[in-house]
């Protein structure tokens, strides 16, 4: 082999092993350009997920102040009755405020419970069982009032039927009403 032809031999090898080179860096890059464009299309999806969830905390932070904001109105109210004898006493002056024929009245302490559960927060209520016989106008504006400044409270049965007299109603009423949770001392 002559001079020529191993220069001929080498420059074609040389050749050879440029486009080998070139080809490998071209998969190279054709493989980093999809793993680039993956990750792009990861990072979107990310991001798209970033703001459902940012906009999911702000409407839950949302709800989350209004929530707060009404139980801070009624924390008044519920501030007003501390024990069973502040509800008995209070309830039993409404009815002598209100000048009711009040026939008997009858007080229980009861567990305080929803849907059949018992309440972590309000764990007992004073259940106030009255019978009037007055005129229907007259307790029916005097449960009016009650539920004004008492809020709390529920009417848990209002059982009428016809007084001794023409306008006069007897009114079996029970009253519901939740005492706070005793703070441990």
């Amino acid at each position: 082999m002559n001079a020529k032809q191993l220069a001929a031999l080498v420059l074609i090898v040389a050749v050879v092993l440029v486009g080998q080179v070139g080809l490998s860096l071209r998969k190279q890059a054709e493989s980093a350009a999809k793993q680039a464009d993956k990750e792009a299309q990861e990072l979107k999806t990310a991001e798209a997920q970033l703001k459902n969830e940012k906009d999911y905390y702000e409407g839950q932070l949302k709800d989350a102040k209004s929530l707060v904001r009404f139980a801070e109105q009624w924390k008044p109210e519920f501030a007003v009755i501390e024990d069973q004898n502040d509800a008995e006493t209070g309830i039993s002056m409404k009815v002598r405020a209100g000048d009711l024929v009040n026939l008997s009245q009858r007080y229980e302490l009861v567990p305080y419970t929803i849907n059949n559960k018992p309440n972590e927060t309000i764990p007992l209520m004073v259940r106030a069982t009255l019978l009037f016989e007055d005129n229907y106008a007259k307790l029916i504006s005097w449960i009016g009032e009650m539920e004004k400044t008492k809020p709390t409270m529920r009417a848990g049965r209002a059982a009428m039927t016809a007084g001794s007299r023409g306008s006069d109603i007897r009114m079996e009423l029970v009253l519901e009403v939740p005492l706070k949770k005793p703070v441990a001392k």
